[in-house]
């Protein structure tokens, strides 16, 4: 990525923010006891010993949450994403949080 033109690194960047953003959303979604119980399926999914009922860390709990949503919701892939964009880079815009602008 380091040496993508900068037109490359914006459009790369406005993906993972896009990305990002659809998982934000999805999460809040979740009712507390969704989030509870997908951070304990990712567990046991992931080859994680660690029972259910046994107290999990917010990170670690975020974090497994944040990568069952990922694996499940079918996201584009960059080159998918990319092609649509240039389609319609309007229809994206809206939907980005601004983090974009952070990663470069």
């Amino acid at each position: 990525m380091a040496d993508e033109p900068d037109d490359g690194r914006i459009l790369r960047a406005k993906y993972l923010d896009w990305c990002s953003a659809r998982v934000a959303e999805r999460f809040l979604q979740l009712t507390p006891d969704e989030i509870y119980r997908v951070a304990h399926e990712g567990a046991s999914g992931a080859g994680d010993d660690s029972p259910v009922g046994v107290e999990l860390s917010y990170r670690t709990l975020v974090e497994r949450v944040t990568e069952a949503l990922t694996a499940r919701m079918e996201l584009p892939t960059y080159e998918e994403w990319s092609a649509a964009y240039a389609e319609s880079p309007e229809r994206f815009e809206a939907e980005l949080s601004g983090l974009w602008r952070e990663r470069l």
